[in-house]
This record gives C-alpha cells, structure tokens and sequence, in this order.
C-alpha cells in the first residue's frame, strides 16, 4: 500500500512540478518550421506590436516567470508562446526573427505552427544572432546535437566540406558533438559515439534551404 501512495505522489509531482521548468529545446527538424534570418535573445518581459512602432496594436504581452509559472503544458504548446528555444537557467529565449530593418525592431515568429509574426523592440547588445553566430555563441558553450530526425545519409564525417569528399565515417550513435570552426554550411567536429572513440571530420550542419540540421545541446 505504501509503495501504490509513493508511485501516485510521484507521479503528481512529474505531472505537476516538473513540466513547469517549461524548457523548450527543438529535438527534431520538424520543430522548427520557420526559421528566418536569425534569433533573437528575449528579456525577461517583452511587448509585440503590429507594427514597428509603439502607438500600434499590442498583439502579445509576454512574461518570463508568468509562463515559467503556469507551464503545465507540452513544448508543442509552449512553442505557441513563441519561443524555438527556451532555456530560462541558460538565460535563453530565442524566437526567430523574419525581418530587421534596423532601429532595434524586429519582426518575430510568434507561433512556428501558424507562421504568425509580430513585431518586437530589443536594443540589447548582441541579441540579435545569425545561426551561424548562435552556433559559436551557444554550441561552443553547449557542444552540438543532431536532430532526431535526422537521416542516416547526414549522420556523415567528410574529410573536407563537401559532400564529394571522402567519408570518413557514418555515424549511427554520435552521443556529443563539439566544434572548432564552421565554414559556410560546414562545421569541423569532434564526435564521440558509442565506441568512445573521438572521431574528428567535416558536419553539414545547415542545409542549402537554410534549414538546420542540429541545434546546440543546451541540455543533456
């Protein structure tokens, strides 16, 4: 009987104190059906207008601790917040950005399912980073993860950034991926698999469309 109460308690406690971390971390490519220029780190509390400019209509008034409060939803909901990642102890809320004509706005993606934006004011240093730029900023500190998704024929070390070069290895298990520099749509990694080998080689890690096949590993 004792251990029937301590399963139930801890399953309320999964339900109902858990999911309110509300980290959102995209596993798969399908996560992410709007990507953009870029991403845009958040502060903690925000506005999003109509328009790029304050006397329009506020569309969405977005708080950090209200959502990280309420949170007891899946990440498909939470993504409906507007966030691609969102990381609150990594300080990371990252929307993806459609347009920057300058002036520090930004339009932003407030839904990845609907493709509904909004325009946003952030005038904070650096928060406005190409993938390539989150990739240094976040992947360095983070290492890389390939998307679940992923099939099998990008799962591929090269020895040089391309394609037509030799395979060096076709991974099936890549547990972490670190990085030393990227070139274009191409990454120098260093894998390590099942095998506990590190294997070093060139990763596509952005496809030609822009699309991305990895994100940083903001969380084992």
């Amino acid at each position: 009987m004792k251990k029937i109460i301590v399963l139930i308690i801890f399953f309320i406690f999964s339900v109902l104190i858990l999911p309110a971390k509300a980290d959102i971390i995209p596993l798969s490519s399908k996560n992410i059906k709007h990507y953009g220029i870029g991403v845009l780190n958040m502060p903690r509390s925000y506005t999003v207008y109509q328009y790029p400019y304050v006397e329009s209509k506020v569309l969405r008034e977005v708080n950090y601790e209200n959502i990280k409060k309420s949170a007891i939803v899946n990440t498909v909901d939470m993504r409906k917040v507007s966030y691609v990642a969102y990381v609150p102890e990594a300080k990371v809320a990252l929307l993806t950005v459609d347009l920057n004509p300058g002036n520090d706005w930004y339009c932003v993606f407030l839904d990845q399912e609907t493709g509904e934006t909004g325009w946003v004011y952030n005038n904070s240093r650096n928060a406005f980073m190409t993938y390539k730029q989150m990739f240094y900023k976040y992947g360095k500190k983070y290492g890389i993860r390939m998307f679940n998704d992923l099939p099998n024929d990008k799962k591929v070390l090269y020895s040089h950034y391309s394609t037509e070069s030799q395979v060096l290895e076709e991974l099936k298990y890549p547990k972490y991926i670190s990085f030393t520099i990227i070139y274009g749509n191409w990454l120098l990694a260093t894998v390590n698999d099942m095998s506990k080998q590190a294997k070093v080689g060139w990763f596509n890690w952005r496809n030609d469309d822009g699309t991305l096949n990895m994100f940083p590993n903001f969380k084992e």
